[in-house]
């Protein structure tokens, strides 16, 4: 079984699967990286070239093939979840973890790189904190499908080596 993080971008979804990769042994696929490569391009230019729609198609096959490679820690992109279907092959395939930050974490996180995120590259920076909420109200049923939720803004290694103890039971089946 998986380790499946999920969460809105800049959540640190990318990072903290490293580091519990590291800390594991566990492989690590972290599902932008792996659809860029298979795009050749960046998700930005896909889904500028192809559309949103086109992008959701991949990013949802994309999901459905890695449930059958071996056990794994997966970083998904922030819309995974939300893919029909999508929270419930996670859950059946390994242990989700949502990863939950404050909007203004968030905003923070992002202002930087606005035009490299399709979903806020029209979002003028002052707007930034009110479109995040809006798209964490739309998401907030797909992410409260998970397994466990994790709050922390920053991680030390001692605080991950808790919270991968406090899901120990479920880390045991899934690794």
């Amino acid at each position: 079984m998986h380790l499946i993080l999920i969460g809105f971008m800049g959540s640190g979804k990318s990072t903290l699967a490293k580091r519990i990769s590291d800390q594991t042994g566990r492989p690590l696929i972290d599902m932008d990286s792996r659809l860029e490569e298979v795009f050749g391009c960046s998700i930005s230019d896909f889904v500028a070239e192809f559309g949103m729609e086109s992008f959701r198609v991949e990013e949802a096959d994309l999901l459905r093939s890695l449930m059958e490679e071996p056990e794994s820690v997966i970083a998904t992109g922030g819309g995974t979840a939300c893919a029909d279907g999508a929270m419930k092959l996670m859950r059946s395939h390994g242990v989700v973890i949502h990863l939950s930050v404050p909007v203004p974490e968030l905003a923070h996180r992002l202002k930087d790189n606005l035009s490299t995120r399709p979903m806020l590259s029209d979002v003028a920076p002052q707007d930034l904190e009110r479109a995040i909420g809006r798209q964490l109200l739309v998401r907030a049923a797909c992410y409260s499908g998970a397994h466990v939720k994790w709050e922390n803004i920053q991680w030390d290694d001692d605080q991950l080596t808790s919270k991968l103890n406090s899901i120990g039971w479920r880390l045991r089946e899934a690794l």
